[in-house]
């Protein structure tokens, strides 16, 4: 096995730990969990990048500011979604920003997208439908579904946004300005809403240590650094890395199980995403 590849699946199994991380915050608010994830991380990545000279100047900065508001918007959205539905639901339905960003190029660009996406996207659209189906009649379990397909337009957004800065610096800058921003737009909005910033218990700061250096700095950083050098298959398959991941560790950790009907819908997201990604990668 590769070095590369190795790289790779640690970074899979770090990200798959977020979902776990925000369960087990609880009682904190899931902005909190948000947070001190980019409180703990930013120093980091921010000093390594400065030292590196890879912090990003200028427009590009800037730009990036904006894409980590965006990200901080995405983490809030998943994060709330994580106290209502299943980790299964919320970590799949969170990581279908193929198709989002692929309706936005078709949309606003005048991409063409043949039958290569559309068919894909009709399959990973079904599966959605039963996914969230297998949720009706339980309450708030539908909204959490809700928060994170929004969650997921709000990733494809950060990620169009990122897109164009992301040309001119590296992986490390673009991660740390992003940081810097959701740190920043995830503070202003605990300040103006007064969410209390501590007096939580010892469970959740291990979840927001957790979040930080597991998740992001370990998992997002070894995965952002791989898929400069895996094939466009294998990084279209990186999009299952984490539901796969999470729904695992959820079933280990906390003992959450999926349906017969959940199971399915979530084979064909999956399978759906992963060929809308290939036919994206494709145009």
């Amino acid at each position: 096995m590769s070095r590369v590849v190795v790289v790779f699946l640690i970074g899979a199994i770090g990200i798959s730990w977020a979902a776990i991380f925000g369960r087990l915050a609880a009682p904190a608010p899931p902005v909190m969990v948000a947070l001190w994830r980019m409180i703990f991380a930013a120093p980091f990545l921010v000093g390594l990048a400065l030292a590196r000279g890879e912090l990003p100047r200028g427009r590009d900065g800037w730009v990036l500011l904006v894409g980590g508001a965006l990200f901080a918007l995405d983490l809030t959205l998943w994060y709330t979604s994580l106290t209502l539905t299943s980790i299964a639901n919320a970590t799949l339905l969170v990581n279908t920003t193929s198709l989002s960003i692929g309706l936005w190029s078709w949309f606003t660009q005048g991409e063409r997208l043949g039958w290569r996406f559309w068919a894909p996207a009709a399959l990973a659209l079904g599966g959605a439908g039963l996914v969230v189906r297998a949720d009706l009649g339980q309450g708030e379990a539908v909204w959490g579904d809700v928060l994170a397909i929004f969650g997921s337009f709000a990733y494809a957004a950060y990620l169009i946004v990122v897109k164009q800065a992301r040309a001119r610096c590296t992986a490390l800058g673009a991660m740390a300005m992003a940081t810097v921003g959701a740190l920043v737009s995830l503070l202003a909005y605990a300040l103006v809403m007064r969410v209390p910033l501590t007096g939580y218990p010892a469970n959740a700061w291990w979840s927001f240590l957790g979040s930080a250096f597991v998740t992001h700095i370990l998992g997002m950083t070894c995965i952002v650094w791989s898929l400069r050098y895996l094939r466009s298959t294998f990084a279209a398959l990186a999009l299952l890395a984490q539901p796969v991941g999470s729904t695992a560790l959820a079933w280990l950790v906390l003992g959450e199980a999926i349906g017969v009907e959940q199971g399915l819908g979530a084979l064909a997201v999956g399978v759906g995403v992963v060929l809308c990604a290939r036919a994206a990668g494709r145009g």
